[in-house]
This record gives C-alpha cells, sequence and structure tokens, in this order.
C-alpha cells in the first residue's frame, strides 16, 4: 500500500515496544508475532531489529492531472480574484486537462484561503467624510396592513456620532428627507458622503466610470457635499456605518416587541441620545459625543432655504373622483374626476393639485387599500343625484294615468313640497298597487284633497270596507335599492275566465 508523500509506513510506539517483547522475552516467531498484532512480517522484523521506533517510509505521490495549469490558475486569479473555478475549469480543459472538476475547485480554494486579502484602517478628518447607508429591519404593522421596515443610518467617520431614522419606504425622496434630518441632527454637513451601489444614488458604474442619480446630484449641489461611490462588493469602504448598523441590530432592536409605527422613531431618538452616542466606542475608545464637540466645529452649514422632498407623482382622478398612491385612493372634488392631476405627499399629508391651483388636502394614510375621503368633495355630485333621483320620480308618478297631471297640478297649486309627496305616492304604488292609488287620487280630485297622507287615508278606508288587512311595508336597510321595486300588475279577469270554464265542467252541466 502507498501512502501520499509525508504519511509514513510503520507502528506506533505501542506496538513497536510490544513486538520487542514477544520476540525478545517470550521468543515467538515472527509470523506468530504478527499474526498477534496483525502486522506485515516485514514490519515486525524491522521492529525486532530497530532500537528506536522505526520511522515511517513515505510512498512516492503519482502527479495530479492538475499540475501543468496550476501555475496558469495562480496566473489567471492575480488578475481577475473573483474568478469563477467553473470558468478556469473550461480554460483549462480547452488547454488539455482530463481531470476532475473537484480537482480545480479544491485547488482554488485553497489558493483563496491562503490569499485573504488584509485590510488598512484608515482614519479621516474631523469633518471630511460620513457613510450612509441603509438597514432591512423586517416588518410593522401599520392598521391591518404591513409595511416593510427600513431603517436609513448615517455615522460620522471622524467621531462615529449617529444617526438613525425608520421609514417604510425606500424611494429617494424618503433618502433625500432622511438626509436633511441627520444634517440638522449634527447641525452640519461633510465634505464627502460614502455610499454604496444604491439605484438611488449610482444609476450605473463601469469600472471607475458611475453615473450618478441627477435627482440625488442636485440634492448634493444644494449642500455642497461630494458623494462618493464604493467599489462593487467593497463593503469594507465602509465599514464604519455597517458597524452601526449591527450595533442597532444587537442594541437596538434585537429582543424588543413588534415595532409600533411610527413610535418607533421617537424610542430611536431616545436611544441614540442616551445610549448609542454616549457609550464608549470600541474603536476610538472614546464617547462620539465627546468626539463630535471637536468635529462639528468642522462641519459645512446647512443651506438656508428649504429643500422640497415631497414625493411628487403625475395621478389621473378615476370615475370615483378618486387618485392611487402607496396603495391608498384619496378623493377630489368631482368636477376633477378623470382629469390629470399632481400629487404631492409629505410625511403626514397629501396635497393635490391641477396645475398649481390646490384642488385637495388629506391627511397620509400609510395602511394599504385605505379610501381617504372629504364629504366635501361629493356635496354637489349628491345634490346632482338627487335633483336627477326627484325628476326621474316625476317621470314614473305621470306614467301611472293622465290623472297624475291633474293631481301634479293640485299638489303646486297647494304650494307643497311637490317631490316629497310624490315620493310617499310611489311608496304607496309598490306597497298596495297601482290600482288602489289611482282609485284614491280620482276619488281626491272630486273633493281636491291634494296630499300623499289624504291618499293613503283614503285607501285604508277603502281597504277597511272590503275587509282586507294593512299590509306592512318591508324596509331593507342593507339594500335600499331592493325597497324601490315594483311588482308589475296582472290583469285579474284571467282568473274570471279560470273559474268559468271549472264551472262549465262541473257535473249536471
Amino acid at each position: 500500500m502507498c501512502y501520499p508523500v509525508g504519511h509514513n509506513i510503520g507502528m506506533n510506539a505501542e506496538q513497536w515496544a510490544e513486538t520487542r517483547r514477544l520476540k525478545l522475552i517470550e521468543n515467538l516467531s515472527i509470523s506468530e508475532i504478527g499474526r498477534r498484532l496483525g502486522l506485515d512480517r516485514r514490519t515486525v522484523r524491522r521492529a525486532v531489529t530497530s532500537e528506536t521506533v522505526p520511522d515511517r517510509t513515505p510512498c512516492p505521490v503519482k502527479p495530479s492531472k492538475l499540475e501543468p495549469y496550476k501555475s496558469y490558475i495562480q496566473d489567471r486569479l492575480r488578475e481577475y480574484p473573483g474568478l469563477a473555478a467553473t470558468r478556469l475549469y473550461a480554460e483549462i480543459m480547452q488547454q488539455g486537462y482530463a481531470g476532475k472538476m473537484r480537482i480545480v475547485w479544491e485547488y482554488i480554494a485553497g489558493l483563496r484561503t491562503r490569499q485573504r486579502e488584509v485590510f488598512l484602517r484608515i482614519e479621516t478628518q474631523p469633518g471630511e467624510c460620513a457613510q450612509v447607508d441603509w438597514a432591512h429591519c423586517g416588518t410593522v404593522q401599520i392598521g391591518t396592513a404591513q409595511r416593510k421596515l427600513s431603517c436609513f443610518v448615517m455615522v460620522l467617520s471622524y467621531s462615529r456620532m449617529m444617526y438613525a431614522e425608520f421609514t417604510v419606504s425606500q424611494c429617494i425622496e424618503d433618502f433625500i428627507r432622511c438626509h436633511i434630518n441627520a444634517l440638522r441632527y449634527f447641525g452640519g454637513t461633510t465634505k464627502k458622503m460614502l455610499y454604496d451601489n444604491l439605484k438611488t444614488v449610482v444609476l450605473s458604474r463601469l469600472g471607475r466610470d458611475v453615473r450618478f442619480n441627477p435627482a440625488f446630484m442636485e440634492f448634493a449641489g444644494t449642500y455642497l457635499f461630494e458623494p462618493v461611490a464604493c467599489n462593487p462588493a467593497r463593503g469594507n469602504e465602509k465599514g464604519k456605518v455597517e458597524s452601526g448598523i449591527k450595533y442597532i441590530r444587537t442594541g437596538f432592536l434585537e429582543g424588543r416587541s413588534a415595532p409600533c409605527w411610527p413610535g418607533i422613531n421617537a424610542d430611536m431618538r431616545q436611544w441614540l441620545e442616551g445610549t448609542a452616542n454616549v457609550r464608549q466606542h470600541a474603536t476610538v475608545r472614546a464617547k462620539p459625543c465627546d468626539r463630535f464637540e471637536h468635529e462639528k466645529l468642522s462641519l459645512q452649514k446647512l443651506p438656508e432655504r428649504e429643500y422640497d422632498t415631497s414625493i411628487i407623482r403625475p395621478v389621473r382622478a378615476n370615475s370615483q373622483a378618486r387618485v392611487h398612491f402607496d396603495a391608498n385612493t384619496y378623493s377630489v372634488p368631482d368636477a376633477f374626476a378623470y382629469k390629470a392631476l399632481i400629487l404631492k405627499a409629505g410625511v403626514g399629508e397629501v396635497r393635490i393639485f391641477e396645475d398649481r391651483r390646490q384642488v385637495a388636502v388629506h391627511k397620509r394614510s400609510y395602511e394599504r387599500g385605505i379610501p381617504v375621503e372629504d364629504p366635501r368633495h361629493y356635496d354637489a355630485l349628491v345634490a346632482a343625484k338627487k335633483r336627477a333621483h326627484a325628476s326621474k320620480l316625476k317621470e314614473y308618478f305621470l306614467s301611472l294615468d293622465p290623472a297624475a297631471q291633474a293631481y301634479l297640478d293640485g299638489l303646486l297649486a297647494a304650494e307643497l313640497d311637490a317631490g316629497r309627496h310624490i315620493s310617499d305616492i310611489m311608496d304607496c304604488v309598490r306597497q298596495y298597487g297601482k290600482t288602489e292609488v289611482l282609485q284614491a287620487i280620482s276619488h281626491a280630485l272630486q273633493f281636491k284633497a291634494y296630499g300623499a297622507p289624504y291618499l293613503k287615508n283614503i285607501i285604508l278606508q277603502q281597504r277597511v270596507r272590503r275587509g282586507l288587512v294593512d299590509q306592512v311595508e318591508i324596509k331593507i336597510p342593507a339594500k335600499p335599492a331592493w325597497t324601490q321595486l315594483s311588482v308589475e300588475e296582472q290583469d285579474l279577469s284571467l282568473y274570471d275566465d279560470i273559474f268559468k270554464e271549472d264551472t262549465d265542467d262541473a257535473p249536471g252541466k
């Protein structure tokens, strides 16, 4: 049997000692000793003749199929450290490699383990740089909706003074708003800001060629700082904010009950001022708040003019005079239904404009599927609907019989509320039927008794004379439209014909 170089054939010290005892004291044969100890006779013979524990003899190892290609792999990884093992495997196969992928993978894994990068710690000057990033913090329950919770974190590189704020979105408007809140918290801005390759900051990059987001650059130009994008996959370049995020997870979020929105931001501010920025920082061996006293003198002044961080979106009102924003709907006056409008959303309110004229303002909802409305927006529509309903009701009333027109004229001459009386009369039509109501109208016209109460009284008296019990009107609050239904009256002479046929067929006829 052969072993790889460095692995020796032989026995351990215990076997060596027992072999010599059995031979030199017990006087057993080499074969017998081998059978007892399970050793080869040559191994037993070497042990007996050796004054010390025999060295294990190395056996030459067959060279690896990968050996001719190792220098090529090393050169490629030196030039491109992130090159995939599968890519290198394909390349050396084209050069004649006939071994397995596993050998290549194990060799490359060993190289990368030995070539771990060593980082140089760099300290910045006061007011020179800040580092910014987002942290994903699970979800938060807002009403009946569950929203993703993010945490904006900014750390001043020199003092390690930290600002953090929770949001339910990472849109560029919220990103800029959090910047402004952070810079107000610090009382100034640094010369540079360091970012990961966030889409809100970097639109695209090719090597060192970086294309920044124009909307973010407008903000940076107003506050006069230089945005700097980290190299891809180089999280160590913004290690200070990464450490800050880790500290927030372990020192603030860990072990807390479910976050409450927006109260979690008040808790965060209290934690920053009472814990995070007054602790003894493990790296600089000082409190961030103490080092900040020196750094704040080097911060650049903030601009005097207010920067608008409202979310601005073009919207179109639907058929119900509502616009959609952030999974909710907001009402506008009915005159703006179907129109193109502009929506501006701040932290607490949503405003809607036509050109530059504000047409609606609402408190902003962070739930989902909530209809936010102002009842005044529908006043004109409700009034118009009422007028339309009254006109339609009058049309139905006049279609009953020509006598209905004469009764309407009487209502108007008596200066009564014709709309209300017609509505009550049509209720009687649905309850008692068209025939009974027309009979009552004919009777009332003879005596010039105008008004729905007179007609209902006539109907009830006629029903009492015929021995009929008054019908109870059915109201269905959940389906008010159903109470407006009326049953088409049938010609009762049909039953007279049926009864006549029965009489003709009777016995004796």
